[in-house]
């Protein structure tokens, strides 16, 4: 199995709900691979990342694509409502920058604040991808943190699916998909 596999299935859940009308967020925009895949199925994408090198590799990657429909912003998720306003789906990729310095993560604090800012916030019928590592010591502390934080959710609003690898070894990565449904009058 590849390593990517979950991102993969990530990628088919997102083809699936995500149109050409749908503006969305990626909360980790890391070397603009997912960045570059939302720009392709959505309206706009709003990306995010503390490290100037994330921007900066996915500024080459969205400039070599050609495509326009994206603001890369270098800013904490946490900031997400200063830069946005509406949105349908939101895309956290958590961890660490692959190939870059491994003791930059995502913080479980920032990440439950992100969350809960963008779920409030969420359009009706919308959803959160969430691909979350749990192989590294801070990964760890954010998916218990994560999981804390879910099943305080109002379940007649919000469904979470959750999508993992279990037999696998070394505390394998897993993805979440929470959604929000329309609440009627």
């Amino acid at each position: 199995m590849r390593d990517h596999q979950l991102l993969d299935i990530a990628h088919v859940y997102m083809k699936h709900y995500i149109t050409d009308q749908d503006i969305v967020i990626d909360m980790t925009m890391g070397n603009g691979y997912d960045t570059l895949f939302l720009a392709g199925i959505s309206k706009f994408v709003y990306a995010f990342d503390i490290q100037e090198i994330a921007l900066e590799h996915t500024k080459k990657r969205m400039e070599e694509s050609g495509l326009q429909n994206y603001k890369l912003i270098l800013a904490n998720h946490n900031n997400v409502l200063t830069h946005v306003k509406a949105f349908k789906y939101v895309v956290y990729n958590l961890g660490y920058l692959p190939n870059g310095n491994k003791e930059i993560t995502t913080k479980k604090n920032t990440t439950v604040k992100s969350l809960t800012k963008v779920l409030k916030h969420l359009q009706d019928n919308g959803m959160v991808f969430m691909v979350v590592y749990k192989g590294h010591n801070e990964g760890y502390e954010e998916s218990k943190a994560i999981h804390l934080f879910l099943s305080t959710l109002d379940q007649n609003q919000y469904k979470v699916l959750k999508t993992y690898l279990p037999y696998q070894e070394n505390r394998p990565p897993y993805l979440l998909c929470i959604y929000k449904k329309e609440l009627t009058p």
